[in-house]
């Protein structure tokens, strides 16, 4: 492995065992480092207003895809797709570091990407937790 992309499936797992043993500062850091790197910028802090603002524009990006054969659309770019893995994996460890505005932030990165480039098997799991933050009291996260 001499690049980022051949080492991702070790940084994930790297991640995941982070995650296991609790330490989901650690789990959150190593996927925020990864995505760095492939690209994607990470915000240093999300505030709950961001968050309030980004869930409609997640749902106004749906709305305009949705019966357009999106779901036939398949995310072709492997790099994004482990993005996407990664990005969700930094939502879990955000939700368990009791975070959840910032988890909500990056479900919603999750959707947008998808809503963006098409399905990929990281796709079902970001929309539903994406309706779980719809269901919350309000859509206070």
């Amino acid at each position: 492995a001499r690049c980022t992309k051949d080492k991702l499936p070790s940084y994930f797992l790297l991640s995941q065992i982070f995650q296991a043993q609790g330490k989901v500062a650690d789990a959150y850091g190593t996927c925020a480092s990864i995505l760095s790197q492939l690209g994607e910028t990470v915000p240093e802090s999300v505030t709950p207003e961001t968050v309030g603002a980004m869930i409609p524009e997640t749902l106004r990006m749906y709305d305009q895809v949705y019966g357009d054969d999106w779901l036939a659309t398949k995310m072709e770019d492997n790099t994004l797709r482990n993005v996407l893995k990664f990005y969700g994996a930094m939502a879990n460890s955000a939700f368990f570091f009791k975070v959840h505005h910032i988890a909500a932030y990056l479900i919603c990165k999750v959707v947008q990407l998808s809503l963006q480039n098409g399905v990929c098997q990281h796709t079902p799991l970001a929309l539903m937790q994406l309706a779980d933050i719809m269901s919350l009291d309000g859509n206070n996260v």
